[in-house]
């Protein structure tokens, strides 16, 4: 019973740090992501716009990943144990490593492709911004 507990407390608080690491940055809007670019002097840092973006990305798909590890040590757990599990498959470890390889990829693809999609909204905003900026300038 003891070791059960701990392998499931164990699971269950990589689940829960992992929500806590996420809940800070997946709130983050286009708003805040120019918020925190603004330069003191005008201007935005777009290099700053790019890293929060990535960041939050990241993060979101990580927390996926590490929901999927909770869910599949869950099933590992309570999946009945026979003798011949006990035996480390070659096999099986070349198929895990393969599929980590191509979860890692894909993950990192999908990171990637959310990260540019979000860029590209954050600096639309911006520019509109400025242009807003500057027509109420000529105005005046």
């Amino acid at each position: 019973m003891v070791r059960t507990f701990i392998q499931i407390m164990a699971l269950w608080l990589v689940l829960l740090s992992s929500f806590f690491l996420i809940r800070g940055v997946i709130s983050l809007s286009v708003e805040d992501i120019i918020k925190l670019s603004q330069m003191p002097y005008g201007g935005t840092h777009k290099r700053m716009v790019q890293n929060l973006t990535r960041q939050k990305y990241d993060t979101i798909v990580g927390f996926v990943l590490l929901l999927a590890s909770f869910l599949l040590s869950l099933i590992n757990l309570l999946w009945p144990m026979r003798y011949c599990d006990l035996v480390v498959n070659r096999r099986g470890v070349m198929i895990a490593i393969a599929m980590g390889v191509v979860i890692f990829i894909c993950a990192y693809k999908i990171s990637d492709f959310l990260h540019h999609i979000s860029y590209e909204k954050v600096i639309a905003a911006l520019e509109a911004k400025e242009t807003s900026a500057e027509n109420s300038k000529v105005t005046r």
